[in-house]
């Protein structure tokens, strides 16, 4: 599989220091929005070809072929190409994931 594209998954962590306090005196952290690159293989979907070939009734812009990989969840957060996308349903197989993912604003 050839997988030229960088894609990044996006969480938010905890922060290890505290950046204040709250009425009650308890440390408050922030959450850091942290990038995970990996590649994949980015190409134009719908939902109409989604509910033929999968059988699932989910939103979809775009479909990524990609290696296994386990922060993949649904509704999770992916950047490509400056854009974010929210991933709606994946297929997992042996050596490779299909990820379904559809455009947010």
């Amino acid at each position: 599989m050839r997988l030229t594209k960088t894609l990044y998954i996006i969480e938010k962590v905890k922060s290890e220091t505290s950046n204040g306090v709250d009425e009650f005196d308890r440390p408050i952290y922030n959450d850091i929005p942290t990038k995970t690159p990996f590649f994949g293989e980015v190409e134009p979907y719908s939902t109409r070809l989604a509910e033929q070939r999968y059988g699932v009734m989910v939103e979809v812009t775009n479909r990524v072929f990609c290696f296994p990989n386990e922060k993949i969840k649904v509704k999770s957060l992916i950047e490509y190409n400056g854009l974010n996308f929210e991933v709606t349903e994946f297929t997992a197989y042996d050596n490779h994931y299909e990820v379904l993912i559809k455009k947010v604003k």
